[in-house]
């Protein structure tokens, strides 16, 4: 019963939303986590000692004492030291590496890097750096040969004249 006896009237009640959720936003727009990177860093002040195996980026930047096998690359910075044998794609050097270094694609020697070591490589760059040891220069990496195509495979426009080539 209302007030003086009327009829109580009904008014649709809200439900205040609870405070906690205005901010929220659904599942599909929250954001996705960023992409993990196939990098490894090996701080300055760090040793390590083992053997790295397996596909990604290295940067040394503390002390490496072990075999280096990877399909990517090793960066040793100013800081770095490597200790052991090492074969990878790509090799830059701006510290220090006592071992043997296989580099199939690249080996930089950086002006502050020094290589203790022979070295085998595809591409050699030396900055004024120092190489104690030999190098053998090896084939480049094959690369993968573009299939050959045939002049009836080959499509042209409607407006093209085979005699003029235009």
């Amino acid at each position: 019963m209302g007030l003086f006896g009327g009829p109580a009237k009904q008014e649709p009640v809200s439900s205040a939303p609870y405070e906690g959720d205005m901010f929220e936003e659904p599942f599909d727009a929250l954001p996705t986590l960023p992409k993990a990177q196939d990098n490894t860093v090996i701080a300055k002040g760090i040793t390590f000692t083992g053997t790295i195996h397996g596909e990604g980026s290295v940067r040394v930047e503390g002390c490496l004492e072990g075999e280096v096998n990877l399909k990517g690359t090793l960066t040793v910075t100013t800081t770095g030291i490597v200790k052991g044998p090492i074969t990878t794609d790509v090799v830059r050097v701006a510290g220090d590496i006592t071992g043997s270094i296989t580099a199939r694609e690249s080996l930089c020697l950086e002006r502050t890097g020094c290589v203790h070591g022979d070295v085998a490589t595809a591409s050699l760059i030396v900055e004024n750096g120092r190489l104690d040891g030999s190098s053998t220069m090896l084939a480049p990496p094959e690369r993968p040969k573009e299939p050959d195509l045939a002049v009836d495979d080959l499509q042209f426009g409607d407006n093209y004249n085979m005699d003029t080539g235009k």
